[in-house]
């Protein structure tokens, strides 16, 4: 293998605000951004209009307030047993550890920036372990799968849902966990990219390129994970291509 190089720490931050920005936009635009209407579980329909929220908080700096917001979706969704352990409580972890990681590239070396270092990484884990168990339990499931195991929640009487409004909140759950399945391997390929980052920061080289190396098997457009292998490597950085920003991936 290539003599290994040391990452300048301002190409680095750039690559860490690359993951941040861009997944962050991918994911919310995607997955959370769509009308709020009828069709949303009324449930959970609190957590995606506070997600409207969330780029302007990055894109502005406010970390903490961030932070705060993703704590208060965290909440809605572990108030609903079919919500604790789906694909959105990974993304909210994952974008926390991604605001961690923004975070402590900023501050300068010490006890302050390790324990920022040790939150990203907390919930980063976390994050790859909820992907890859709703992945095991649901990426396969067909979709008449997923309405045999979706329609009981809605009908069950429990949530005191709007009768008229059932097969709207059914239909809709069950596009966005198909939606999920396709998705949701690029999330945690942004994961592992993250943690990537994490173990770079601690010098741990080869550990670091196994989670990049990880992250391109599960995605192999992930532009994030090949330019840290790139600048452990020597390499040049890639760019993505005028046709691929014109005409990204289909979702």
């Amino acid at each position: 293998m290539k003599k290994l190089v040391n990452i300048n720490k301002g190409t680095l931050a750039v690559i860490i605000t690359m993951t941040v920005i861009a997944f962050v936009g991918f994911s919310i635009a995607w997955v959370y951004y769509g009308n709020i209407n009828s069709s949303e579980d009324p449930r959970v329909v609190e957590a995606k209009v506070l997600y409207k929220s969330y780029n302007p908080l990055i894109e502005e700096g406010k970390y903490d307030d961030a932070l705060l917001l993703l704590d208060s979706i965290d909440v809605i969704y572990q108030s609903y047993d079919d919500y604790k352990k789906s694909y959105e409580v990974g993304v909210v972890y994952n974008n926390k550890a991604a605001i961690y990681l923004t975070m402590a590239l900023a501050m300068h070396d010490g006890s302050d920036k390790d324990s920022i270092i040790v939150l990203a990484e907390q919930n980063v884990l976390h994050s790859i372990k909820i992907y890859e168990n709703w992945l095991q339990e649901y990426g396969n499931m067909s979709e008449s799968e997923i309405r045999t195991y979706t329609t009981p929640i809605y009908q069950s009487g429990d949530y005191n849902f709007d009768t008229k409004l059932l097969d709207n909140y059914i239909n809709k759950r069950i596009n966005d966990i198909m939606l999920a399945q396709r998705e949701t391997p690029r999330r945690l390929s942004v994961s592992y990219t993250n943690e990537g980052i994490v173990l770079r920061s601690r010098n741990e080289i080869e550990e670091a390129l196994n989670k990049y190396k990880k992250a391109l098997e599960l995605w192999d457009k992930n532009l994030t994970a090949k330019n840290n292998i790139n600048l452990i490597l020597g390499r040049p950085l890639e760019e993505q291509s005028t046709l691929e920003r014109l005409f990204p991936d289909k979702k």
